[in-house]
């Protein structure tokens, strides 16, 4: 049975280790395995002696090298078979309800340790991170890939049971909304943040995808051009199944939140398309005349239908505008009757 106390589990074991060996050596067999006889003049048999030698020139060996600085190399096959004895030996532990790592206390509730050892180890790790932090490594010290598959495994359970509950994915917080898997919250937030990353993008004169420098400016960079137009049927698509479902629905088809009470957009995102539409709201707006008059005389010299025209006629004529006086035909209603 396990003993809580470590004290009187080595002592146990200890008065156990004597009793069998006492029995070996009254059956004459060898005391390490029990099993055979053991060789003249010896304890143990052939076997386990080799054993305990081999054992022995390993331990010899592995102290001049760490005399010498040298790392020991390990067999990779060893490591895996003593990594699956400690992770058998903590799923039979947990089972009990004990400590994963001492394995003499009962652990707490959703965790795998008890409160000393978990104490323990989160000290040690902030201790490793200031460490490996003061090295500028990442992670601890821990090899990026493997620290990175853990990340996203943890990300993937995390994810499954947060879509199994109902949940947003992201927060863990709210409910999701209708047909998504986050909340209207952390939509929001995200919204945001790629707004705000397009805009410093496209200020930059980089790619609003990418991040890359673009030709001229352009919103796109080449391959991000390539791309979006291999995927621009099935956005299509998309965007017709969204545009029916929504229109069933009877909600706005360009935000999807409001009613729309039968037509295509509800009334803000109507006005805002229409604001943003080239439609005439009057009179065209064509660019004004101007008139060249002399400045002295007061006689009209000539008219012109663009301003640039009447100054390179003056620039012929060997005028300039110190001589004469450029009236521009502007109607007072001009402002509210052309084009918005």
């Amino acid at each position: 049975m396990p003993y809580r106390d470590p004290k009187t589990r080595r002592r146990k074991d200890r008065e156990r280790a004597r009793r069998r060996t006492a029995t070996r050596r009254a059956l004459g067999l060898c005391l390490r395995c029990g099993r055979q006889p053991p060789e003249a003049g010896r304890q143990l048999c052939a076997e386990c002696g080799e054993k305990r030698r081999a054992a022995a020139r390993a331990r010899a060996r592995a102290a001049r090298r760490r005399d010498a600085g040298v790392k020991r190399a390990r067999d990779p096959e060893a490591r895996k078979a003593e990594y699956r004895r400690a992770r058998e030996r903590a799923e039979e532990r947990l089972a009990h309800g004990l400590c994963a790592q001492c394995g003499l206390h009962a652990h707490e509730p959703d965790r795998r340790l008890c409160g000393a050892c978990g104490r323990k180890r989160r000290a040690a790790e902030r201790e490793r991170y200031r460490r490996a932090r003061g090295a500028g490594l990442k992670y601890g010290g821990k090899r990026v890939s493997a620290r990175r598959r853990q990340g996203r495994r943890r990300s993937r359970k995390r994810r499954q049971a947060r879509s199994l509950a109902g949940l947003c994915v992201r927060c863990g917080r709210n409910a999701v909304i209708e047909g998504g898997a986050s909340c209207e919250p952390c939509l929001e937030k995200r919204r945001a943040l790629d707004r705000e990353q397009y805009r410093s993008r496209r200020e930059a004169g980089c790619c609003g995808r990418c991040g890359v420098p673009t030709f001229k400016g352009a919103p796109v960079c080449g391959p991000c051009a390539a791309i979006e137009g291999r995927r621009q049927p099935k956005k299509n698509a998309a965007a017709r199944r969204r545009y029916a479902e929504r229109r069933a629905r009877w909600i706005c088809t360009a935000c999807g939140r409001k009613p729309s009470f039968g037509a295509s957009r509800c009334e803000d995102c109507s006005k805002l398309e229409y604001e943003r539409s080239g439609h005439v709201r009057g009179i065209p707006d064509w660019e004004p005349g101007c008139t060249v008059v002399d400045r002295f005389t007061g006689e009209e010299l000539s008219a012109w239908d663009r301003w640039e025209d009447a100054v390179a006629s003056l620039s012929f004529a060997g005028l300039s505008l110190d001589d004469v006086e450029l009236l521009s035909e502007t109607s007072p209603l001009h402002a509210i009757t052309g084009w918005g």
